[in-house]
């Protein structure tokens, strides 16, 4: 298996100053000294003025919109309407699938949970198409696609351009078979509700939507903006709550073989489950390294100068395993854990004008204080495994994606002994 931390000496970090301390790296997050500074490919193509990219009043604005998708009662819609409901579709496809001798149902974590999380995705983005294993598997390849153009700085490839180009190609297939379909059905349903005097916000309960809906006014951009942003949002919805979930199980795995008198805590505690949760989010990265630029001369409050131009490669994996606010045994994954001053996922959302705004869907929760008052997408999706008897294959073991400096998986076989 690749050394996971290589990434450090590649050519691309060594441009960089590091921070890896958890106050450094938060400060930085939260000034507005500092600008996105990553994808310097991607973003002049795939990701030309999408949220991500963009700082200054125009992000504010068109934050404001996506902002609509994630209050308290839109969650516990989707929650209710799509999330459950997408759990128990996706677990009927492995109960009726085909079964070895032992009679037991198998699956494969990785590809499992990227079925949920994209139909999820889908929902919330405002993609329509998926219903069919097929329909969604199909979604997924080319999601995977463009997600690999928007990320090739951390690519093992040795030309990033052809997987920009691949990336660009992907793009413009999902343009034709998902997006343009859901496009114009959205449009005609909010052109018919302003017809008919009646409120938009009684169509516009996507992301799509809503952007179509705020066209011109807090949205704008190209014509092609929209159908922009939608794909980079599809990679946000979808790629790190499946790697966060993946990584979840296989430490959670590791513990409770460690710790076997924990494995009752599953069904009996509700709250066991989110606690272990946010302690492997706290493990887990979106990207090796989160990328800023300082807009001018910028002194820390530690001291530390940094000159306009310079760019800072924040290590939030080092950052999140500070002991000052994670104990001496910060590097250890302990679902049981006291932490000091720091949301228990620590900066896995990031914090700032670019904090990650689906946090509460994949935590469950508003609350900086991991106060969950339902469960994310993550422990929704995993209590419903155990429930149907997750257990990893002794036979069969996990297989890391050695092609991405991204510490993912390819395969995790499962058995489901309650299927």
């Amino acid at each position: 298996m690749a050394d996971r931390n290589d990434y450090l000496q590649t050519d691309y970090m060594a441009q960089m100053i590091h921070i890896d301390d958890f106050d450094e790296a938060t400060e930085i997050l939260k000034s507005p000294k500092f600008l996105q500074g990553a994808y310097g490919l991607s973003r002049q193509t795939m990701m030309r003025d999408t949220l991500t990219t963009l700082d200054g009043e125009r992000h504010w604005q068109h934050r404001h919109v996506l902002a609509q998708l994630f209050t308290k009662q839109v969650l516990e819609e989707f929650r209710s309407t799509y999330l459950l409901p997408i759990i128990e579709q996706t677990l009927r496809e492995i109960s009726s699938g085909p079964r070895p001798a032992d009679g037991v149902a198998r699956g494969d974590l990785a590809p499992l949970v990227q079925r949920c999380l994209h139909r999820l995705g889908a929902a919330m983005g405002g993609i329509d198409g998926l219903e069919s294993p097929e329909a969604a598997d199909l979604f997924i390849k080319r999601v995977r696609g463009m997600t690999a153009g928007f990320t090739v700085e951390w690519t093992r490839e040795a030309d990033p351009d052809e997987v920009v180009r691949r990336g660009l190609a992907e793009q413009e297939i999902f343009r034709r078979e998902f997006f343009n379909p859901s496009y114009e059905r959205r449009a005609k349903l909010i052109a018919e509700a302003r017809a008919a005097g009646r409120e938009i916000s009684e169509v516009a309960r996507d992301y799509l939507s809503l952007i179509i809906a705020h066209l011109g006014g807090r949205f704008t951009g190209d014509d092609d903006l929209p159908f922009r942003e939608i794909s980079i949002f599809l990679t946000g919805a979808t790629q790190g709550t499946a790697h966060s979930t993946v990584s979840f199980v296989l430490r959670l795995e590791k513990w409770l073989a460690a710790h076997p008198e924990d494995r009752a805590l599953l069904l009996s505690d509700p709250e066991f489950l989110r606690r272990a949760s946010f302690e492997s989010l706290r493990m887990t990265v979106a990207s090796p390294a989160r990328i800023r630029t300082a807009s001018e001369d910028v002194t820390l409050s530690t001291g530390r100068v940094i000159k306009a131009g310079e760019k800072v490669a924040l290590l939030f994996i080092q950052a999140n395993t500070d002991p000052k606010r994670f104990g001496e045994d910060a590097a250890d994954y302990n679902p049981h854990r006291s932490f000091h001053d720091a949301a228990p996922w620590g900066l896995a959302f990031g914090a700032g004008a670019h904090a990650c705004p689906g946090r509460p869907m994949a935590t469950g929760t508003l609350s900086l204080k991991g106060k969950a008052e339902a469960d994310g997408s993550m422990v929704a999706l995993v209590r419903r495994l155990y429930e149907a008897g997750l257990e990893l294959d002794p036979e069969n073991p996990p297989v890391p994606d050695p092609s991405t400096h991204y510490d993912l998986y390819t395969n995790v076989p499962l058995r489901f002994t309650k299927l």
